[in-house]
């Protein structure tokens, strides 16, 4: 039981640091992006399984998305089929939060495209003009801050912005060695019964009470320590 907790804490903590860096955006329209007629090296048809027809990792890909967007920080990446071809999306973020995307060839690796940059504050401009963008996400941030002080708001915002901070100084291979174990954690939880979902979530949120708090040094050995457990 406790290797499953700490099993779906890794899936937890993959959601937080992502709200954390302020990429909940970019996930929301993850599959929204409008790309040009890239031409990749490895062909996909219709409802074709492609999970294992890659030629690099995941590792390769973030790499090759970070020599392209210098600034940035991969921070998320998976295997997707575009206009047909197998390719790595890969979500960047700077350090003022704007985020973009490229496209990695899944056969040689190569940069295919990368989107222009997407600031946060665009963000905002968006949510105040079209109510209906980001309602879930600005529901649950709500409902989580509702009952606390201005000054506890305030605190909490600064804890979720040192584990984003920590989640990006981290090495780019325990990055990615977090994101796939993330991948494989979620296809366990989509096949739990909703009362165990609830029962998993309750105990993940009492370790993040005693995660938060740590100073942003600690953040980050936490994270590297918990890498290095996924490879014992």
């Amino acid at each position: 039981m406790t290797k499953l907790v700490g099993k779906l804490a890794a899936l937890m903590l993959i959601s937080v640091l992502v709200t954390s860096v302020g990429a909940t955006p970019a996930f929301a329209d993850w599959d929204k992006t409008s790309y040009p007629a890239i031409q990749g090296t490895i062909p996909i048809a219709d409802g074709q399984d492609f999970a294992e027809l890659s030629n690099i990792t995941l590792v390769d890909a973030m790499s090759t998305a970070e020599d392209a967007v210098p600034d940035s920080k991969a921070i998320y990446g998976k295997l997707s089929v575009i206009n047909g071809f197998l390719v790595y999306k890969v979500v960047m973020m700077d350090d003022n939060r704007g985020h973009n995307k490229v496209l990695v060839d899944a056969g040689t690796g190569e940069q295919l495209y990368v989107s222009d940059v997407v600031s946060k504050d665009s963000y905002k401009n968006k949510r105040y003009s079209d109510k209906k963008y980001d309602k879930k996400y600005d529901k649950k941030m709500k409902d989580y801050y509702k009952d606390m002080t201005p000054e506890q708001i305030a605190e909490k915002k600064k804890q979720f912005k040192e584990m984003g901070d920590a989640w990006k100084s981290i090495s780019l291979q325990d990055r990615a060695a977090m994101i796939i174990h993330f991948m494989q954690m979620k296809m366990q939880w989509d096949t739990m019964s909703d009362e165990a979902k609830e029962l998993k979530k309750q105990e993940m949120k009492e370790q993040w009470k005693e995660f938060l708090p740590l100073s942003p040094e600690e953040k980050k050995q936490k994270l590297e320590d918990y890498v290095k457990s996924l490879k014992n």
